[in-house]
């Protein structure tokens, strides 16, 4: 007895009857292997589309595919399907059968790689019966060939009369297209009727897939196509263009380079096509070839500067003989011309990436090429008034470049070029003596719009002015730049405020201290102009803040005096208020108190007298803080609260996320623990939005900071490494040392004394590093409770000596030192009391920090 047959069984067999694999089946119908093979395996049936896709590509008789249809879907049993046989090919209209035609294909040196979610974007496309015309538009060794190719090698099947191959690149004129497609199709002229009536004659009845490759030089005149379509409704045409056609019914898909790694991915690199593609590119070039692990930063490089282009990848690949991959990346880092090859039996054109844009070039109108040069100026993509006012770009030739595909749309209302055609174009420009008119209109441009989003950046606009910002950051940097080259610095002066915001948002905090210093080191040595040592002030004051932000507390505090030391010879107090301010925290969180006080006070009358809400606001917050250090827990809570309040009514967001943060822990000292987590849970959705990575990070912290207080610890330990792995990603110093105190508390509360005594000896040596000696005390102030608990009495009698007695403790770190002191005092001798008052007298911090350390 035969087994009985399953309709996967039943796909199986017919695929292998037509000799076609799983991967080519699934292309043919548009669907993923994976899809497919559970299919074949009957774990899922197909829908009713992918039944009547199945039955064209499997080649099932039109009068035996409603009967396909019904097994396929489990409405009648697979023996019903025992006797159908693969069909011949069928006239869509007669159903008559028509001898098949599989006309050949080119077959491509080199099997593809990457590209699934394009075929299969693009058989589906060509099932679709309103899709008769199907282009693919992409810059010059962007793959466009390969790809029709491969999608044409599957369409076989659903085409009767076959699909057919038609190279036009080497067509001189539009004339030649009919005699090209002819040809293509073995199909002979005769007699005295017009050779374009003849061809159409012979398609009218033809069911078939036309593939017309590289039409854009030939569109001044492309009316057999348009007649050709319009005659034979069974014809399919697939074109491969740098410029759309513009013709109607015409379907666009435009072509994009392969994905490459992003910038500083070192790990995996291979599962991306681009990488895959050089290495099968290198591999021929020298078989032996292996991507070592060296060599994979290298090799992402090369990628990501073509943009994942196939054919700028293939000439980087072929160099693996003679260079390693990091000198070839540094070859095409300093010149485009690099990437070409002397292989035989390429076409000139793609024989280097130059040639292939030579051929784009060509097509150009002058107006168009001096446009495209401009453009190039652009870094990161630009919008329709940028391109105006930078390049003067018109709408008409915007469009005209995009049609193209030398310039992208990549969404709503923005544009950028490809950054082969970029550095191509920016050549041509290197060679228009109004290069730097161009450049200079880019500068003003860009910093303009800095300039404008000033205030906006600390008000309820802020999100808005952020993401139009970061979509220009590249341009700023490079506007910023050009400036800088050109000494524009009365330019300069007016931007500091915007661009020193920007940076600190964006949290670009390295990338920003590195664009001020030019500046300050060119205006340090141009001491004797009164105006430029205004603008260095302010430059000071901003890359202070920068430095603040990351963590180094002494350079950002020695740069805030140097900053205050030239504005004070202004007699401006507008001038004093960041410095005066920012400088005052540092202080405070470093326990100079006094000093901090003094700054603060200073920092908010110039701020009431400048009429700045938003600094005045911010200096209140932080004497509401200073007041809690210093134990006037309420007086800090109420003034604290005044100032949140404050910056609700101004609307900066990220100014409410800073009041939400440092409220809160002072809101947790005093018992009101669901008052403290709504506080910071409100800032963990502003920070989210904003992309606020510092506030994110702070607020992890309290969190942590008051789950350990209500004694849930494993939720107290979850939100300090959360902040960790937040801070570490872009900051040092102060924010990692208190989220390290915090942890170790965590940790002693959990009774894991052995590592909340390595973490706590981890934060000192940080602590003292960035001067943050309030942080230090805290982490003395721990050790010393882990000593007492573990019968190491003198010694944390010593500690707790050394923070109750140092100035810079904190109220409560003093009060915690004290209070353990006391409970020492009792467990020993006053011989030994004495002699630990003695010790902690003759030592500096310095040292006891250095001792125990070299005891751990």
């Amino acid at each position: 007895m035969e087994a009985e047959v399953s309709f996967g069984a039943w796909i199986v067999q017919q695929r292998k009857a037509l000799d076609l694999t799983r991967e080519q089946l699934a292309r043919c119908i548009g669907c993923s292997v994976s899809a497919l093979r559970k299919i074949e395996r009957d774990e899922r049936r197909p829908s009713r589309q992918l039944a009547e896709l199945l039955a064209n590509c499997l080649q099932v008789s039109l009068d035996e595919q409603a009967t396909f249809l019904q097994v396929a879907r489990g409405h009648m049993r697979v023996e019903r399907l025992a006797n159908l046989a693969p069909a011949t090919a069928t006239d869509w209209k007669t159903g008559h059968n028509l001898p098949q035609r599989v006309l050949p294909l080119p077959t491509p040196p080199t099997p593809l790689i990457g590209r699934e979610a394009e075929l299969t974007a693009l058989v589906r496309l060509l099932h679709d019966p309103q899709c008769r015309l199907l282009t693919l538009t992409g810059p010059g060794g962007i793959g466009k060939t390969r790809l029709a190719l491969e999608v044409a090698s599957t369409q076989n099947k659903l085409f009767p009369d076959g699909v057919c191959f038609v190279l036009l690149a080497p067509l001189t004129s539009p004339q030649f297209i009919v005699p090209a497609i002819a040809d293509a199709l073995k199909f002979t002229f005769s007699g005295t009727v017009e050779p374009q009536r003849q061809l159409m004659t012979y398609l009218r009845e033809k069911r078939l897939l036309l593939v017309l490759d590289n039409v854009e030089h030939l569109l001044e005149d492309i009316s057999p196509l348009t007649e050709l379509l319009e005659v034979a409704p069974g014809v399919k045409l697939l074109v491969t263009s740098r410029e759309r056609l513009n013709l109607p019914g015409e379907w666009t898909f435009e072509i994009q380079g392969l994905p490459v790694p992003p910038t500083n991915q070192s790990e995996g690199i291979d599962e991306y096509s681009a990488v895959a593609l050089f290495v099968q590119s290198a591999r021929r070039a020298q078989a032996d070839f292996k991507l070592r692990t060296e060599e994979q930063p290298a090799v992402a490089r090369i990628c990501q500067m073509v943009e994942g282009m196939p054919l700028g990848i293939e000439l980087a690949a072929a160099w693996v003989s003679v260079l390693t991959c990091r000198e070839i990346a540094r070859e095409i880092e300093r010149s485009l011309d690099f990437l070409a090859s002397s292989m035989r039996g390429v076409p000139k054109r793609q024989q280097s990436l130059r040639a292939t844009f030579d051929h784009s070039w060509n097509l150009l109108s002058e107006d168009e090429r001096s446009v495209l040069c401009r453009l190039a100026i652009f870094q990161g993509g630009f919008g329709r008034e940028a391109a105006e006012k930078v390049a003067g770009a018109t709408l008409l030739s915007l469009s005209a470049l995009v049609s193209k595909s030398l310039v992208r749309r990549v969404k709503e209302g923005r544009y950028d070029l490809h950054e082969v055609v970029r550095q191509y174009a920016l050549a041509h420009l290197a060679d228009d003596p109004q290069h730097e008119a161009a450049h200079d209109r880019h500068c003003d441009f860009y910093l303009a719009l800095l300039r404008d989003r000033e205030k906006a950046l600390k008000s309820a606009a802020l999100r808005e002015a952020m993401r139009e910002l970061t979509d220009e950051i590249e341009n700023v940097r490079a506007a910023w730049n050009w400036a800088i080259v050109r000494e524009k610095f009365d330019l300069i002066g007016p931007n500091l405020a915007a661009f020193g915001r920007l940076f600190e948002l964006g949290g670009w905090l390295s990338d920003g201290i590195v664009h001020l210093e030019p500046i300050v080191q060119a205006l340090r040595a141009r001491s004797e102009d009164e105006a430029l040592q205004k603008v260095l002030g302010q430059a000071l004051g901003h890359q202070a803040l920068l430095f603040f932000r990351w963590g180094q507390f002494d350079r950002a505090l020695t740069l805030f005096d140097e900053s205050l030391t030239h504005l004070r010879l202004f007699n401006d107090p507008a001038l004093l208020i960041h410095s005066l301010i920012y400088s005052g925290i540092i202080m405070h969180l470093n326990g100079e108190i006094n000093q901090a006080q003094v700054r603060l006070s200073e920092g908010l009358a110039c701020a009431e007298a400048g009429g700045d809400e938003w600094f005045a606001a911010y200096a209140r917050l932080n004497q509401g803080y200073i007041a809690s250090l210093l134990g006037r827990y309420e007086e800090g809570y109420e003034q604290m609260r005044a100032s949140l309040a404050s910056m609700r009514t101004i609307g900066d967001p990220h100014a409410i996320t800073l009041g939400l943060n440092f409220i809160s822990p002072t809101v947790i000292e005093l018992g009101h623990y669901e008052e403290a987590e709504a506080y910071l849970q409100e800032s963990l959705v502003l920070c989210t939005e904003l992309g606020n990575r510092w506030g994110l990070g702070t607020a992890f912290r309290f969190l942590g900071l008051a789950a350990l207080a209500q004694k849930k610890i494993p939720e107290a330990e979850t939100f300090i490494n959360y902040s960790l792995d937040v801070f570490n990603e872009f900051v040092t110093g102060w924010d990692i040392v208190l989220s390290l105190v915090y942890l170790g508390e965590i940790k002693a509360a959990a009774g894991d004394l052995l590592e909340a005594r390595r973490i706590f000896l981890e934060a000192l040596p940080l602590a003292l590093e960035v001067q943050a000696t309030p942080l230090a005390l805290d982490a003395l102030v721990g050790l010393a409770y882990l000593m007492a608990w573990t019968g190491q009495a003198e010694q944390a009698l010593e500690l707790s000596i050394c923070v109750s007695c140092h100035p810079a403790s904190t109220q409560e770190a003093r009060d915690r030192a004290e209070q353990l002191g006391v409970e020492l005092e009792a467990q020993l001798t006053a011989q030994q009391f004495e002699i630990a008052q003695t010790r902690v007298q003759t030592k500096s911090l310095d040292v006891t920090v250095r001792e125990l350390l070299n005891a751990a």
